[in-house]
């Protein structure tokens, strides 16, 4: 019975030890988990069930300091270092071989995938709207200037190259070493910088994690770049706040003088902003008063990806969850989803950084799927959190503050976007900062065609418009800081929202003033000439400086020059004719009132019917309907006028005084005898 005894005491403690493993590695607990995220332990889960998994290579990202000997750790894992940016170490390893990697890391290094980053999404319409065909036409296309695009995919671009909508001569580099290929959104965006800046000379740069793009500003900046275009939003590094690894790479541009135009994102209605609330006390967050997730609708074989934060940086021990649920949690709902990184955990079992990640998930299952944020336990602060999801809006929703990265960066120009009608796109993420710092600066237009798509959309398509405005603005004025620029471009915009700046356009939508006369390409009367006065004569829309015809009386400035008549004013004579009709339709002299010398002004001639090319002295009959003819008949009717037997109207006095004396007479009954030859 002993040994018995001893045998199931010995069952029972090694179940316990065996519970006591599972539980550690399902409460937040492991030792074995200490140095890595979530997602990388979904890695190796993966490449432990699937041997194909095993050996295809992952990006991941390695906190170390200099004393790790990181190129031979890896090289001993059939891995590659490919960049490094302070501590930073962007890795590439078999899936398989991160547990052995993991475990050869001194316990201060960390591992986590590269942060997330998304497109924006996707003639020159643009071209026009914005005024930088004006500056093309007065000979500013960019020239002197260099435009960095620095994007996910870059596919297609040769043959861009050959169809004339990039240069020939562009430089493209890729960082990621899988190829400029991918896709086709940022040969679209470079597209488009060239439509607006022609001479502007292009340099490419194909990144995939934040070591490659802060390798690529370096380059650019050794390369004199003037201006980066960067079309892509980036997720978690930061609390939207301006600060971060990303703010600091930005900054080194600004510093080496170079402006950086970012999309603002198209997240306006996939984004909720809130503190952490629990009045049930259930640990998890309440997005409404008692609704404690919040709802996406999800279509199957659809990849959404799903990215939460908190403000808690640069690292904390507040620890909050995300998961994602197919139905109400509440109601039997199931878990097909989730992010739980460590927060909570002390010394080795501490994942450092505020954020959770559900990338690239897959839904086997149309409908409507449940987000749940939960923290870990009931003294855990309430901090405010963001929510992210690149599928379709969110059900409870926050438009404020749903900038991505690094558009909230002091050091970049954020860039909204507008429809080709100004009106502004509802899913334009917009300002303030989370931080409530103003944003975004200005707006863009886009659905705009390029070679590759007939109508490319988002903010993706509004970055690049303001990169080649920049860089317009740039050749206009070598000599004009950063500052002075984006002054020029902001204050110049059309205002399309509300009255002023706002946090959806912000000062604007992109309005460029060529000419330099404090008049925007939409309000200019004379967008190609220098004319602060906006003078308009005859009311046309086209400034004197620029109109052909100023007085608009169908002469020309050359023709009037020509005849000696006076250009600004629409009839010279006075004769109630103006110069362009006397001239053009009845072959009248613009310089003459009367041009047959009757007495009739040229204009009361046409008004009465008669020829103001000859003289129609005489010509009173019939009664209020000459005839052009001078007989017997007028003579009869001039001496029922002198005779005091009819009353003259207006034209019979004037046709009637022969003698233009002012007075119907015999002298004048006399003078219509003789030349009738009586």
């Amino acid at each position: 019975m002993a040994a018995a005894f001893i045998r199931r005491s010995s069952a029972l403690l090694c179940a316990a030890i065996l519970f006591a493993g599972l539980l550690s590695v399902l409460v937040h607990d492991a030792a074995a988990d200490s140095r890595y995220s979530h997602e990388i332990r979904l890695k190796m889960e993966l490449a432990g069930r699937e041997p194909g998994a095993a050996a295809a290579p992952v990006t991941v990202i390695v906190e170390a300091g200099p004393e790790t000997p990181i190129s031979s750790l890896i090289a001993k894992q059939g891995g590659a270092l490919r960049h490094r940016w302070n501590r930073l170490h962007e890795v590439s390893v078999p899936a398989g071989k991160l547990s052995a990697l993991i475990r050869s890391l001194p316990e201060t290094a960390l591992l986590r995938l590269p942060y997330p980053h998304e497109p924006s999404a996707v003639t020159g319409q643009g071209v026009a709207l914005t005024g930088a065909a004006d500056m093309q036409a007065l000979g500013q296309t960019g020239a002197g200037v260099t435009i960095g695009v620095i994007d996910l995919q870059f596919s297609n671009y040769t043959n861009s190259q050959a169809s004339g909508d990039l240069p020939a001569s562009l430089v493209i580099t890729d960082y990621t070493g899988t190829g400029t290929g991918g896709g086709t959104h940022g040969t679209n965006v470079a597209e488009i910088v060239h439509e607006m800046a022609p001479g502007a000379a292009l340099r490419l740069a194909k990144i995939g994690s934040e070591t490659q793009l802060s390798q690529a500003v370096d380059d650019m900046i050794a390369a004199g770049t003037d201006v980066i275009v960067h079309s892509v939003s980036w997720f978690n590094a930061a609390f939207y706040d301006g600060t971060g690894a990303l703010c600091d790479i930005t900054a080194r541009a600004e510093a080496a003088g170079i402006q950086w135009a970012n999309a603002a994102g198209n997240y306006r209605t996939a984004h909720y902003l809130g503190t952490f609330t629990d009045t049930d006390g259930n640990l998890r967050h309440e997005f409404a008063a008692g609704q404690n997730y919040n709802t996406v609708s999800l279509t199957a074989g659809s990849a959404v990806s799903l990215y939460m934060n908190w403000e808690a940086y640069p690292t904390t021990t507040i620890d909050y969850d995300l998961e994602l649920y197919l139905g109400d949690p509440g109601a039997g709902g199931s878990l097909v989803a989730s992010s739980l990184n460590r927060q909570s955990g002390k010394g080795g079992a501490w994942y450092p950084y505020p954020y959770e990640a559900i990338a690239n998930y897959v839904p086997a299952v149309t409908g409507t799927y449940y987000i749940v944020v939960r923290k870990i336990s009931s003294a855990t602060a309430n901090r405010r959190l963001t929510l992210f999801t690149t599928g379709p809006a969110l059900g409870t929703k926050t438009t404020a503050s749903s900038l991505t990265q690094p558009s909230d960066c002091s050091s970049t120009l954020a860039v909204g976007a507008t429809n080709l009608s100004d009106v502004p796109e509802g899913y334009s993420s917009e300002g303030p900062t989370t931080d409530g710092r103003a944003k975004p600066e200005i707006s863009g237009p886009d659905g705009v065609s390029t070679s590759l798509s007939s109508g490319f959309y988002g903010t993706s398509a509004s970055a690049p418009h303001a990169g080649g405005a920049v860089a317009l603005l740039k050749a206009q004025h070598p000599g004009f800081s950063l500052a002075q620029i984006r002054w020029l471009l902001t204050s110049t915009a059309k205002d399309v929202n509300t009255a002023g700046f706002d946090y959806r356009t912000g000062n604007g939508r992109m309005s460029l003033d060529a000419d330099g006369d404090g008049f925007n390409h939409d309000v200019d009367n004379c967008r190609l000439v220098y004319n602060p006065t906006q003078a308009d004569l005859d009311g046309d829309g086209i400034g004197d400086a620029c109109d052909t015809d100023i007085d608009g009386d169908g002469l020309t400035n050359t023709q009037e020059s020509a005849l000696n008549t006076d250009p600004y004013n629409p009839d010279t004579d006075g004769d109630g004719l103006t110069d362009g009709v006397e001239v053009n339709t009845h072959g009248t002299n613009p310089l003459l009132a009367d041009t047959d010398g009757d007495g009739l002004p040229d204009g009361l001639e046409i008004t009465y019917g008669t020829n103001p090319k000859l003289s129609n002295k005489g010509d009173l009959a019939p009664s209020g309907v000459p005839d052009n003819q001078i007989n017997v008949s007028d003579l009869m009717m001039l001496m029922r006028f002198v005779g005091q037997l009819q009353v003259p109207g207006a034209r019979d006095l004037t046709l009637g005084d022969m003698n233009n004396d002012g007075t119907l007479d015999v002298r004048d009954v006399l003078m219509l005898r003789r030349q009738l030859g009586f």
